[in-house]
């Protein structure tokens, strides 16, 4: 897995507007968590803290 902020800009813009809707959401959709994992990101369960928080972050910027 590698680190947020390297597979972050590699998800797709859907995936990317569903998780900054959906902030600290346990349980992601197949479809997020899919272009999450195929980004380099981790897979199966959730997102930890740090992520999460990153993607706030991230969130304040354009894509």
């Amino acid at each position: 897995m590698d680190p947020v902020e390297q597979w972050w800009t590699r998800v797709d813009i859907e995936a990317k507007q569903w998780l900054r809707e959906h902030p600290g959401a346990e349980d992601l959709p197949e479809s997020v968590r899919t272009a999450v994992t195929e980004a380099g990101g981790p897979g199966g369960g959730g997102l930890d803290e740090d992520t999460w928080q990153f993607i706030d972050l991230q969130s304040e910027t354009p894509d």
